[in-house]
């Protein structure tokens, strides 16, 4: 998939999820073709260059900081703020769309709710028709055909997610009020070509759904591992407390002068990858490696989960430890897991360097000014259950944390830095505005 990845870029054909549902135009679920490779460009324009990737730190230190004052506020939502957070980045970059800063957004949860249904309709072997694909041509009354109605609300579901934000930008653009988007650029650049409108419609999608949701499961697994393994919390503040200081919030910018949380960083996605399973390859013609034969049209699953936990590789796999990232006299950095989680070959994530740093800045604010730990009930601690979902986007089960700031300056700083936020007047109440 990697040092051959021009013959085993493509991805299998599904007949649920890619042709029922509608998955086949993503980015990420579409075949190797050259309509594949317009939407890797114009997606790698945005989310791999110097530019581009400074511009997502810009605004993910303002949606980072907006985190902090909502989980000062209310701790206990601490699931529905990261999705906030996520959601207001990708949101802001790829359709020039400012969320609600308090309470839901309706773009943030379309993105949630599309998510979990892409990750129950990809899975392999799930659905009869995949393996059975002439049971869609049976008439809905017919026994063992309830896979079609679920698939026409996916698709509707799916449709809503591509179509709603387009309009919207299309709108502000005729009303001149839009703000500089990834899509507004590509809407200026096409005219009135509808194939490229189509290409760049899907195009946006897969930075709104992969950027909005996988960062969502890392967070998760982030908060999850601090209260599990509060001595990481505690090396983590000593580092901040000695390089930053408590006057201000860390940045991008201060990225190498803290290896530890750039360690935490890697071990959370190490600890439990977003895409256990990663997603599928499929050879475009016959290969043999190391002896086998790979046919044509083969399905290609890479185990991610096992190469991040392979205890011949990492040493206690199960332990959520940064320091096996940072090379000592005694012992050498273990294999950086970015090395497969965001994928291989051609099909390697465009958006890795913007996750990356949306993970670094936010576990790096929040640990700077909050304490996690595991919640006490009835005057006993009660450590949460480290466990997952399955599927093929994976997060952490819901549990319980407790988060507090660390002091009451801390708490001040907070309210300081989120005082001094430009002001911006969410969107959302254009959205009742637009057809699609």
């Amino acid at each position: 998939m990697r040092d051959r990845s021009a013959i085993h870029s493509s991805r299998p054909g599904q007949v649920f999820s890619g042709q029922m549902v509608g998955w086949r135009h993503a980015t990420a679920m579409s075949p190797y073709t050259d309509t594949w490779k317009i939407h890797r460009k114009n997606i790698t324009k945005i989310a791999s260059t110097n530019v581009s990737v400074s511009m997502f730190d810009r605004v993910q230190e303002v949606e980072a900081t907006r985190f902090l004052g909502n989980l000062l506020e209310t701790p206990s939502d601490l699931f529905d703020h990261i999705r906030k957070e996520a959601g207001a980045v990708i949101l802001k970059v790829t359709y020039g769309y400012t969320t609600e800063h308090k309470g839901r957004d309706p773009f943030v949860d379309l993105a949630s709710k599309t998510m979990a249904q892409f990750a129950e309709a990809t899975v392999p072997g799930k659905w009869i028709v995949d393996v059975i694909p002439f049971l869609q041509h049976l008439p809905d009354w017919a026994p063992g055909t309830g896979f079609k109605d679920t698939a026409r609300k996916m698709a509707l579901q799916l449709r809503q997610c591509v179509d709603q934000p387009y309009a919207f930008v299309k709108h502000q653009m005729r009303e001149k009020k839009h703000k500089t988007s990834f899509l507004s650029q590509c809407i200026q650049d096409i005219g009135d070509d509808a194939q490229m409108e189509f290409v760049h419609k899907w195009a946006a999608l897969a930075l709104y759904l992969g950027g909005a949701d996988t960062t969502v499961s890392s967070l998760m697994t982030f908060f999850l591992a601090v209260t599990v393994f509060p001595e990481v919390q505690k090396k983590a503040q000593e580092e901040l407390d000695r390089v930053i200081g408590g006057s201000r919030l860390p940045v991008a910018a201060d990225k190498p002068r803290l290896p530890y949380i750039e360690a935490i960083m890697k071990e959370v996605h190490r600890w439990h990858p977003v895409l256990p399973m990663g997603l599928p390859h499929s050879s475009i013609e016959e290969d043999v490696c190391r002896g086998y034969r790979v046919p044509k049209d083969s399905v290609l699953l890479p185990n991610n989960w096992f190469f991040t936990h392979d205890p011949a590789v990492y040493l206690e796999p199960m332990k959520f430890n940064p320091d096996r990232h940072i090379t000592t006299r005694s012992h050498p950095a273990e294999p950086d897991p970015r090395n497969y989680i965001f994928g291989y070959g051609r099909r390697i994530c465009p958006g890795r360097y913007v996750a990356d740093n949306a993970l670094f800045i936010t576990i790096a604010q929040s640990l700077a000014v909050f304490d996690v730990k595991a919640p006490e009930v009835d005057g006993k601690v009660t450590m949460p259950a480290v466990k997952f979902e399955p599927g093929a986007i994976s997060h952490p089960f819901p549990y319980q944390t407790e988060i507090k700031p660390r002091s009451e300056k801390h708490a001040e700083l907070i309210r300081r830095a989120e005082a001094d936020l430009p002001v911006e007047e969410s969107d959302a109440k254009e959205l009742e505005k637009i057809k699609w």
